[in-house]
């Protein structure tokens, strides 16, 4: 049987001659150290992760801690057949896209169960993020109308600078006008979906259903509470009514959408741009 023999050799670079690795261990050192710096070039582009977790601005209350993490992905095709179904109804649109987008919050999976129990801000935290890891962080807009002077401009704003502002408290007391105070906790995706139930309901309507559920308690001078709900949403002023909901939208925790506004270059007048949902995508 003739024994196999091996030959240590490879083609050097320059002029192609063949290089003994055993008989010449400095040479094929030093050729081997010519090829590595040959194939050396620019390393490959690698895009950046998107940015997939979430820092809740309340949080999920579990077994008496606060979760203020959420994971959310990017949209798919499938995702945007599902939401071009429910495209006329924003509601849907806003629980499909949470429901879709949403991975899980803490250790506990974004089920139809638990992203209702969320607050509005902590919804509107995490529709920002899945509207940026599908579409990037900025957004164009074609026509603006400037207050100012009246003229239409294009703008493309970062999402990125969206101000947010966090719940210190659980719950708020708001003074009321003959004095006393109420006692409201801030509304959930569930308070949400009831006050939007009936699409035939009016503001007033809308208003007294979330006040009838966030509305805790009321306590008057004298020390005598009521406790929430629809009779007394129903008692209320129509001052100290538009009191409380403007006091839960001035300090509900997440970004603030509505206050969104930007600088006219051409006149310098700030323009208010206020963001939905549905201007978020816009698109599907």
């Amino acid at each position: 049987m003739t024994e196999t023999q091996y030959d240590w050799t490879f083609d050097s670079p320059a002029g192609g001659r063949q290089v003994d690795v055993l008989g010449d261990t400095q040479g094929a050192t030093a050729t081997i150290q010519s090829l590595l710096t040959d194939s050396a070039g620019e390393p490959p582009s690698i895009p950046a992760p998107a940015d997939c977790l979430v820092t809740l601005p309340a949080g999920l209350v579990r077994d008496d801690h606060i979760i203020t993490e959420g994971e959310v992905r990017e949209l798919t095709g499938a995702d945007e057949e599902a939401l071009a179904r429910v495209r006329s109804n924003p509601l849907r649109l806003l629980e499909s896209l949470l429901e879709l987008g949403t991975v899980r919050i803490g250790d506990v999976p974004a089920t139809s169960d638990v992203l209702p129990q969320l607050l509005l801000g902590d919804r509107d935290a995490l529709v920002l993020a899945i509207r940026r890891v599908t579409f990037g962080d900025e957004m164009e807009f074609a026509e603006i109308i400037c207050p100012a002077c009246g003229d239409d401009f294009a703008a493309t704003i970062s999402l990125g600078d969206i101000k947010s502002q966090s719940a210190e408290v659980g719950r708020l007391t708001v003074p009321l006008r003959k004095g006393g105070y109420a006692i409201v906790r801030f509304p959930t995706g569930a308070d949400q979906a009831a006050m939007l139930a009936d699409p035939k309901a009016t503001n007033a309507e809308h208003n007294s259903i979330l006040l009838s559920r966030c509305l805790v308690e009321t306590r008057d001078d004298q020390g005598t509470t009521k406790p929430g709900g629809e009779d007394l949403a129903k008692s209320l002023g129509l001052a100290d009514r538009r009191t409380i909901l403007t006091q839960l939208a001035a300090k509900q925790p997440g970004p603030r959408l509505l206050e969104l506004s930007i600088e006219h270059e051409a006149c310098g007048g700030e323009v208010p741009l206020p963001l939905s949902v549905a201007d978020l995508f816009r698109d599907f």
